[in-house]
């Protein structure tokens, strides 16, 4: 006990580095505008008045002129109540997350404040929860070496500073795969599959493929075609409580028509999506991923687990099969949102961690030594 006491003490001093000096990322306008709705008015000039108010006390200037200035479409959300509604349907599909932040608000903390603090939290719980896994592949002081290198790692040092729900999701997403790998246990992975979904929307995706894959492999306990279909009229259900939010500012149940069209916020949103102009966003995705995240690092990662690419798909192991799809994952959900930052895909990361040392390494529980 006293070791996750020491981990802790560790972590904490990032914890508050990044909440004294925060991302101050666009997002967190949105954010704070629906908890602003939850708490105070749903008058749409009132919240856009308290949401930038709020904010101007708060954030440094230079950080607030970035906010609403720089880039220059940023200034129409700034100036314009109608324009800045247009976008609060995006965020409002993480309900978990924002009723977090409701919370956090309510006990105190500044609008800003209040929706970074999930991700902080969410950060001091993965880093825990990674000592844990991984002590039980290494010895303790390499776990507690490589589990504080990770976590002062830059781009996790980052994501924990952002007030969106990417920390809390990667924190769901991850404790649901240690069900899968080490637990096999399908009850708690879909428990934390619901709070991932909950927590955005989007991970839908992610939860559907891996139940079908773990359904249908012969290598995991099999999960019964009835259980099955009922889990996925569940997620499909937790899908559809997740996204009714949007219904409150005019979108439709369906959602991604419409949000297709927002994904760009340079371009004016009345317009039709054209292939020409989603393949130059895609385009421009992909070169921005080569040189500002770690996407490219972590594909070198995801090479080592999966070893001689000339194997044949029957020897892989059930750790690389489980990687490949998690690549497939990542493809489709690219193609529905062209976004390769390091905050979506951090859960991800800890996952291909994880199994790059389960590569290599041999359970302590097993052996008695590494």
């Amino acid at each position: 006990m006293l070791v996750y006491l020491a981990f802790l003490i560790c972590l904490l001093p990032v914890a508050y580095f990044t909440y004294k000096h925060p991302a101050y990322n666009f997002d967190m306008l949105g954010y704070m505008a629906l908890v602003i709705r939850m708490d105070q008015t749903k008058d749409l000039k009132e919240v856009h008045t308290i949401t930038y108010e709020s904010a101007r006390k708060v954030v440094p200037a230079e950080e607030y002129k970035k906010l609403t200035e720089t880039p220059a479409f940023r200034r129409k959300f700034a100036t314009d109540p109608l324009q800045f509604q247009k976008i609060l349907p995006i965020y409002s599909v993480k309900p978990l997350y924002v009723g977090m932040c409701w919370l956090f608000y309510k006990a105190g903390f500044s609008l800003p404040a209040a929706t970074v603090m999930p991700s902080i939290l969410a950060y001091i719980i993965i880093g825990l929860f990674l000592f844990f896994w991984l002590k039980k592949y290494l010895q303790v002081a390499i776990a507690f070496l490589s589990g504080i290198l990770i976590m002062f790692s830059v781009f996790t040092v980052a994501i924990a500073g952002h007030s969106t729900p990417d920390c809390l999701s990667a924190l769901f997403l991850f404790v649901s795969v240690y069900f899968i790998l080490e637990r096999q246990n399908p009850t708690f992975m879909f428990l934390f599959f619901l709070l991932s979904i909950f927590t955005r929307a989007d991970n839908v995706i992610t939860c559907f493929f891996i139940l079908s894959f773990l359904t249908f492999s012969r290598r995991w306990t099999r999960i019964k075609r009835s259980r099955y279909f009922l889990m996925l009229l569940i997620l499909a259900i937790a899908y559809v409580c997740a996204i009714l939010p949007v219904t409150q500012f005019g979108w439709n149940i369906f959602y991604y028509s419409q949000y297709s069209r927002h994904i760009d916020f340079s371009r004016d949103f009345n317009e039709p999506v054209t292939l020409a102009s989603y393949l130059s966003l895609v385009f421009s995705k992909l070169v921005t991923a080569m040189v500002s995240t770690q996407f490219t690092f972590f594909m070198f990662l995801c090479l080592l687990i999966l070893g001689d690419p000339f194997v044949s798909f029957r020897k892989f192991t059930f750790d690389q099969s489980f990687l490949l799809l998690l690549l497939s994952v990542i493809f489709f959900r690219f193609l529905l949102l062209p976004d390769l930052s390091d905050r979506f895909y951090f859960g991800f990361y800890l996952i291909i961690i994880i199994l790059l040392v389960r590569r290599f390494s041999v359970p302590i529980s097993t052996t008695g030594s590494n």
